[in-house]
């Protein structure tokens, strides 16, 4: 079946429509994170919780990390996904990483990636779901155990398109460039800022408010419930 051009015009005006109403909606609401408490002027004991008390010397509500807004860019290859997830990328109060289960496919057995075994797929749907759940806690160290070499003092130079991510590309994870340079070039992001500490890294992503995250390596369609939802 051959679709006109007009059909085509009209596919892609209704494309950059959702994609327009997507982002707006995103930048729209305020980003407002309050400073962390001072455990010793707000009465924090051992037996609580973190950063889920109001501080009695400010007005604030602290805010807690584990309440980041997580954002998933599910896609095909091909498919304008790099397009949308450099838009989320823009905001300075987003971590945006790019394709982060290529570490698993390649970490593994090739051939579970293509695997038509369920227990195969379920190995490869298993390390995908734990790693993304990981990233979205802002627990880097959790992806070296797939990085190949793995990171030495928790330092590496080989994350899978670090330069696509404005945040690790920016202080205080790289020195390189200054708070004015908001349009790095991911190559220059590479050759500038070097080796990726991962520990500075996890540190920034704990400062921010979202984490969105890119794939396209879901091992099969019909399992990605299994990446956001409990198992058990």
């Amino acid at each position: 079946m051959q679709c006109s051009w007009k059909a085509v015009i009209l596919l892609a005006l209704a494309s950059i429509a959702i994609q327009y109403t997507a982002i707006r909606t995103f930048t729209a609401k305020p980003f407002q994170i309050c400073p962390v408490p001072n455990p010793l002027n707000c009465g924090l004991g051992p037996d609580t919780e973190p950063f889920d008390r109001t501080c009695d010397e400010g007005p604030y509500i602290a805010y807690n990390a584990s309440r980041k807004t997580h954002i998933l860019i599910l896609a095909t290859t091909r498919s304008g996904s790099s397009f949308v997830g450099q838009l989320f990328n823009q905001h300075s109060d987003v971590v945006y990483l790019f394709e982060p289960l290529y570490h698993v496919q390649t970490a593994l057995i090739p051939r579970l990636s293509h695997s038509k075994n369920v227990a195969d797929r379920r190995v490869m749907l298993g390390a995908s779901r734990d790693l993304l759940r990981s990233l979205y806690d802002c627990d880097l160290y959790f992806l070296e155990s797939y990085i190949r070499p793995q990171p030495v003092n928790h330092t590496t130079d080989r994350l899978f398109r670090r330069g696509a991510s404005r945040a690790l590309c920016s202080p205080p994870v790289c020195d390189a460039f200054g708070p004015g340079e908001v349009n790095v070039e991911e190559g220059d992001c590479v050759k500038k800022c070097t080796s990726l500490n991962m520990t500075l890294a996890a540190d920034s992503c704990r400062e921010h408010r979202y984490v969105a995250i890119k794939i396209v390596r879901v091992p099969e369609i019909g399992d990605l419930r299994a990446l956001v939802e409990d198992p058990r």
